[in-house]
Parts: structure tokens; C-alpha cells; sequence
């Protein structure tokens, strides 16, 4: 009885043993189905790294085509004295239809003043060459049909192109103002300059010809003056002669 009994323990022990190997078995199997059915994910494609917006140059630089850039000259005044220095600004304009990178290095810019045809002053005149001074180039990101602008004090002296004085100040009359970044120019503004008071101060023709006209009428008035006193001494004699007729006319009597 005690050993059939174990039999029996031992026949249900090695059934739950294959039982339990069956379930190992196919749960691995089922494990590696699922990892083939899926598979290793797909390798994330590297974003390229942002660049400058807008069309690409010739150098893929990024920059504005060359027939899209406009610069146009300005001035803050029409007319300045003596003792004011004018402010002369440029604006560069991004005219293309998408943003886009413009040089504006102040190597690049210059400010040009022209006296009757002539140009008589530059920015470029009294520029820096040391070779850590400031400008060289400067790229910026224009929007599309945008400007900036920039400007500068004119200080009115006038300097050769080694910028040694010349003079003491610029003579009054009309002058342009043009600008110029790389190879675009602008239209020129035109201006005027106008003179010390003191230079301008002459005589009044209006007053010469008031004053002739005063001394006219003195010697009108002196020669008035002489044909009176003519006629006075005139009538003295008269008299004089009739004293005289009565005289003798009583002495014969």
C-alpha cells in the first residue's frame, strides 16, 4: 500500500515536471516571436544643422542676391548753418522676397560729399587702418522688403584724402550727399550749407541809393538856401537906392 502510494507521488511529480518544462519552453518561444515580429527600430536620421535663412549664394553663404540690395542717402536737414553739423545716414534695403544675409561691414560703406560736380569730402578720408580697429565684415540678417539704417555727425572740416586740413570750413551753397556699400551707390540727397552771418554782412544798395538821395536833397536844400540869400540881398540894394534918391531929393529942396 505505502509503496504504491509512492509511485503514484512520483508518476504525479514527473508529470508536473514535464508540464512545467512545456510551459518554459513555450514561453521562450513565444518571447523570441514577439522580438522577430517586431524587429529593431528603424535608425533616427540626423537633423541638419539650421542655417542662414533665405536664398543660397553663390558660396552657399546665405546671402542676398546682388541685384536685391538697395541703398539710398539721406540727410536729417535741407539746410544747416553755420554752427550745425549735419547727419548723414545710409540705408541698405533687403528688396528680395525672402530674408536673406547682407554685408554691412563699415569697410564696405562710405559717405560721400560732392560741391558742384566735385567730390570734396569721404568718409574713407580720415578712416582707420590700424588693423584692430573696428568694421571689416559685418553680415546681418535682412527680412525680406526690409531696411536699417546707420548714420554718422559731419563735422564740416574740410581734409585732403591723407586727411590733412585744407581749410577753414566749407563755403555756403548746395551740396549732395551719396552713399555707397560694395558696388551699390545711391541717388545723391541733395543739401545746403550756409555761411557765417558775419561774412555775408555788405552794405545795403537800397541804403547807398537812400542815402544818395538824403545828400541830394542837403545840396537841393543848401542851393535853396544860397538863392534866398541872394534874393534878400537884392532887395537890400533896392532899398538902399530909394534912401539914397530921397536923400538928394531933400537936399535940392
Amino acid at each position: 500500500m505505502f509503496r504504491r502510494r509512492r509511485i503514484i507521488v512520483a508518476v504525479l511529480a514527473i508529470i508536473v515536471a514535464a508540464v512545467l518544462t512545456l510551459g518554459v519552453v513555450l514561453a521562450v518561444q513565444a518571447i523570441q516571436s514577439v522580438r522577430e515580429g517586431v524587429g529593431s527600430p528603424p535608425p533616427v536620421a540626423e537633423s541638419p544643422e539650421p542655417s542662414a535663412p533665405g536664398p543660397v549664394g553663390d558660396a552657399g553663404s546665405g546671402g542676398c542676391p546682388p541685384d536685391t540690395t538697395r541703398v539710398a542717402a539721406s540727410t536729417d536737414e535741407d539746410e544747416y548753418e553755420d554752427d550745425e553739423e549735419p547727419v548723414l545716414t545710409i540705408e541698405v534695403k533687403n528688396t528680395h522676397s525672402a530674408d536673406c544675409l547682407i554685408d554691412v561691414g563699415t569697410e564696405r560703406q562710405e559717405f560721400v560729399i560732392e560741391h558742384e560736380g566735385d567730390t570734396v569730402w569721404s568718409s574713407r578720408y580720415c578712416e582707420s587702418t590700424d588693423e584692430d580697429a573696428e568694421g571689416g565684415s559685418n553680415p546681418l540678417v535682412f527680412p525680406a522688403q526690409s531696411g536699417k539704417k546707420t548714420s554718422l555727425d559731419w563735422p564740416r572740416v574740410p581734409v585732403d584724402e591723407s586727411c590733412r586740413q585744407t581749410a577753414e570750413a566749407f563755403p555756403a551753397g548746395q551740396y549732395e550727399l551719396i552713399v555707397k556699400l560694395g558696388d551699390e551707390e545711391s541717388e545723391p540727397a541733395p543739401f545746403t550749407l550756409k555761411g557765417d552771418p558775419a561774412d555775408d554782412a555788405t552794405d545795403d544798395p537800397g541804403d547807398d541809393a537812400g542815402a544818395d538821395a538824403g545828400a541830394g536833397e542837403a545840396v537841393g536844400d543848401a542851393a535853396g538856401e544860397g538863392d534866398g540869400a541872394g534874393e534878400g540881398d537884392a532887395a537890400a540894394g533896392e532899398d538902399a537906392a530909394e534912401a539914397e534918391a530921397e536923400a538928394e531929393e531933400e537936399a535940392a529942396n
